[in-house]
């Protein structure tokens, strides 16, 4: 994962969904928050969410500034991106485009590293849509930005992993899934891009699972026990335990 620190870091990261209110002192984060100096050599990528994306307002209320600005300091392993919803091409340009510079223009302290582009159509006929946020999130970071575009299946027009610093290849539940049958990777369409995340999971944690998703060079994973209407707003049960497999499975 692109990182802000110029520490060694693993090859495969977590990813989290972090659609939950901080609340008070961040104790909802609290369990997160551990597990970042706990695994210092770990990437963390965090999809910051305060309402379906930035809000109406130019900066988030004053819990998540607090909240957003301790999870960075924990460590030069973290990073984390803004959430804009595209609707698979449907929402207008310009309101994702206001989205994308709404997060972008957050004081330094808590500014995403980047930006996370959900419901994404990646189909050839939107492939300049798509670069045209892609752009905008660049020109608004020129020492550089992270775009994750997130249609949640495998692209049908590998020309979006050009423009796209990763790629959510398998958003499913944990059962519909398989490795490596889910996902295609060659050289055009790179393990090293490609994040999975899977919700519906065993109570146990899948730890062949993880190994091999690791051992494949995948980006990121989050992997979690909870129910598909529940699963980003809620920590996953075994979160640290996940977070130490991933580390364990790569040295």
């Amino acid at each position: 994962m692109l990182i802000r620190g110029v520490q060694a870091l693993l090859s495969s990261g977590a990813i989290f969904p972090l659609y939950i209110y901080p609340g008070d002192d961040c104790s909802a984060w609290s369990t997160l928050f551990n597990s970042i100096p706990a695994n210092p050599n770990l990437p963390f990528t965090l999809i910051i969410n305060p309402e379906s994306g930035p809000g109406s307002d130019s900066v988030p209320d004053t819990t998540y500034q607090a909240c957003i600005t301790q999870a960075l300091s924990l460590g030069s392993n973290v990073n984390t991106v803004g959430y804009v919803l595209t609707g698979y091409g449907e929402r207008a340009p310009a309101d994702v485009l206001e989205d994308i510079n709404t997060y972008m223009n957050w004081p330094v302290a808590y500014r995403p590293s980047g930006i996370f582009l959900d419901e994404t159509a990646a189909t050839a006929e939107y492939l300049n849509q798509y670069t045209s946020y892609a752009n905008q999130v660049r020109a608004d970071d020129s020492s550089g930005s992270i775009v994750i575009l997130d249609p949640g299946i495998n692209v049908a027009d590998p020309g979006f992993f050009s423009i796209a610093d990763f790629i959510v290849t398998a958003e499913a539940f944990y059962d519909d899934f398989s490795f490596p049958d889910s996902l295609v990777i060659n050289a055009t369409e790179p393990a090293a891009k490609q994040i999975v995340i899977l919700h519906d999971a065993p109570s146990t944690l899948p730890t062949a699972l993880i190994d091999d998703l690791t051992s494949a060079g995948i980006a990121s994973t989050f992997i979690t026990s909870m129910p598909q209407a529940s699963a980003y707003n809620t920590t996953p049960p075994y979160w640290e335990s996940f977070c130490a497999e991933l580390t364990s499975s790569q040295s």
